[in-house]
């Protein structure tokens, strides 16, 4: 049984929403580089958490990784191996991790893994499209230049993150090639 509200659920996307929105906003602010792909990150530790790629970063990266030519499609995607990952995540989660801790306090772990994962996953969600739609990742042909998603790590395998990434995103050619890319 689900114990948090709707009023609940509704605290929770707004406070990831202003979390996440901090987050992108002082990484897109503090750079000088152009980013293609912004990513809201849910894991086993169960507090989410930001990444970003950058055309500038990714190009040092595979430099410095000395990314194989045959992995350097997967790479461009790969959030973990962003130097962005988990970016303000001490500056700007702190109201979300106390509110998902305390959400967590009233549940059993089949309910934590269970329906408040899922719960927690469509609020990231809904919380990027009030980010989209706020203009934060571009508006127009800006935003065809850029693909958003809400991931789960490790990858779930069931074709979520496909489908939350055709609901979040423009049609465009960037994110033909996020999916075929992660398919």
């Amino acid at each position: 049984m689900d114990v948090n509200t709707e009023k609940d659920n509704e605290e929770l996307v707004g406070a990831l929403a202003k979390a996440a929105g901090a987050a992108f906003l002082s990484l897109k602010e503090t750079s000088e580089e152009h980013f293609y792909f912004y990513s809201f990150i849910f894991d086993e530790g169960l507090h989410p958490y930001i990444s970003a790629w950058s055309y500038e970063a990714l190009e040092k990266s595979v430099a410095e990784s000395q990314v194989p030519d045959d992995e350097k499609s997967w790479w461009k995607w790969d959030s973990t191996d962003s130097p962005y990952a988990a970016y303000g995540y001490d500056g700007f989660f702190g109201e979300v991790s106390e509110l998902l801790d305390k959400r967590a306090e009233k549940l059993s772990d089949d309910e934590l893994y269970g329906t408040e994962w899922t719960t927690r996953i469509a609020s990231m969600e809904e919380a990027m499209k009030r980010l989209d739609a706020s203009g934060l990742f571009g508006t127009g042909k800006e935003r065809e230049g850029v693909v958003i998603n809400v991931e789960q790590a490790p990858p779930d395998g069931d074709g979520s993150e496909y489908n939350r990434a055709l609901r979040l995103n423009p049609p465009s050619a960037l994110l033909s090639e996020y999916l075929e890319t992660c398919e």
